[in-house]
């Protein structure tokens, strides 16, 4: 497939360097992947258990088959943007997530069908049904739209690629916060599958935007990173110069690579299992619902905050050092849940949650192509993006598990205060492979 980066216009002659539009272009598509985020999914809970016939630990699981299933083709999907470009592998997860989400609007009406086709009990078809959905809806939004569209961003810039992603990741911090607000909104003004049907119709709106303005790379359409040559920060600092393009068989067998990408991981598992259970997490210390969403708001203040000062740092320190602050920001997060019986439990986790959730987003887009090179983003990219999926798979049904056997979450902040020591130990070395 060919890219024809110079139709419908060449980049080149755009009024202003193009990276930049490429960094609204590519902050636009992580947005549209929110539908098939966590926090998309878990608005629409109730109403899919109740319309499925679905208890939650059911709802749970089908979630965790197609989640995990979904992160198993994710390292593939990386090699198919390297191969085909940001524009093409974002039109095709677009569209993918479209379909998906006009097909949720439809899960009960269409489960209900095949069980009276098929003679087998509706429960069972609607839980195989979703599972399905679920796949596609992970693999296709919180994986390779998002996957494609962060790393058209970072293809764009070198020395100022920090800047560039404290930006986008301002918006993204906001959008994030606001956008369960937002569908439950529509829900209440509709109902749960009009709500997907507006979602799937805004995604293809996107399908043209990504059409319009998505461009891989500035070198095939006539242009270089930055716009211009541009001296690195610290010019004795051999790690802000690429010297080596890595192939994904190089990066997987350099040990840092599985510390970043464990940390990454290891963020997403929290998130995830922290938010699938918050309102049950702070009913068992004693608090309200009210106490319990009190929290997200001032987390996303800090985590904005974070995020810009981390990215616009990240130009002009070692990635490492921002590796170390980010799984203090883990370490904290841990214990607020291991001790929110405690007022001040309540405190330690909203700095927690803040530090480390503004920090991801300075790790996973700057480390991959400063550490490998962008020849091969995509592949790279994409396992450790399989890794974070599996993670936040697995993470509500180990919340929930930890909380049947112990009428508790604490054991799973102790747990997880166990997993970020030992990582910080390991990030003491975590330099960046191209010093070698």
């Amino acid at each position: 497939m060919k890219r024809n980066p110079n139709f419908p216009f060449a980049p080149k002659k755009f009024p202003f360097f193009y990276g930049w539009m490429s960094m609204i272009a590519g902050t636009i598509g992580i947005l549209c992947s929110i539908p098939g985020q966590t926090m998309g999914v878990s608005v629409f809970t109730n109403y899919l258990m109740e319309s499925l016939q679905l208890s939650r630990d059911a709802l749970s699981s089908a979630y965790l088959i197609g989640t995990v299933g979904s992160s198993l083709f994710l390292t593939y999907a990386g090699k198919i943007y390297d191969k085909y470009g940001a524009r093409f592998t974002a039109i095709m997860a677009a569209l993918c997530l479209a379909a998906t989400l006009f097909l949720f609007s439809y899960s009960d009406t269409v489960s209900s069908s095949l069980s009276q086709f098929s003679g087998v009990k509706y429960s069972i078809v609607s839980f195989t049904f979703i599972s399905l959905l679920f796949f596609f809806l992970r693999f296709s939004g919180q994986g390779v739209l998002t996957l494609a569209s962060r790393n058209l961003i970072m293809k764009w810039f070198d020395q100022r690629r920090g800047l560039a992603n404290s930006i986008s990741s301002a918006f993204q911090s906001f959008g994030f916060a606001v956008s369960p607000l937002f569908i439950a909104l529509i829900i209440s003004q509709f109902d749960w599958s009009i709500a997907y049907q507006i979602l799937a119709f805004l995604t293809l709106i996107f399908v043209l935007f990504a059409y319009i303005f998505y461009r891989d790379n500035p070198e095939e359409c006539g242009l270089i990173p930055d716009g211009k040559i541009i001296a690195p920060k610290q010019k004795s600092n051999p790690t802000f110069q690429t010297k080596k393009q890595y192939t994904l068989k190089e990066a997987r067998s350099t040990w840092v690579f599985w510390v970043f990408a464990l940390g990454l991981s290891f963020n997403a598992f929290f998130i995830t299992g922290f938010t699938f259970n918050v309102i049950s997490i702070f009913e068992s210390c004693g608090y309200s619902e009210q106490k319990a969403l009190s929290v997200f708001v001032p987390a996303s203040i800090i985590s904005i905050i974070t995020a810009i000062a981390g990215n616009i740092l990240s130009d002009y320190i070692r990635m490492q050092k921002i590796l170390i602050v980010f799984l203090l920001g883990c370490l904290l997060a841990s214990l607020g849940v291991a001790i929110l019986e405690y007022e001040i439990g309540f405190y330690v986790l909203i700095l927690g949650n803040g530090v480390m959730g503004g920090l991801f987003s300075v790790i996973a887009a700057i480390t991959w192509p400063r550490f490998y090179g962008r020849e091969n983003l995509g592949a790279i990219s994409g396992l450790s993006m399989s890794l974070i999926v599996f993670s936040s798979a697995i993470a509500p049904l180990f919340f929930s598990r930890i909380f049947t056997l112990t009428n508790s979450y604490s054991l799973a902040g102790y747990i997880g205060i166990v997993v970020v020591v030992l990582l910080l130990i390991l990030s003491v070395k975590a330099k960046n492979p191209q010093l070698q």
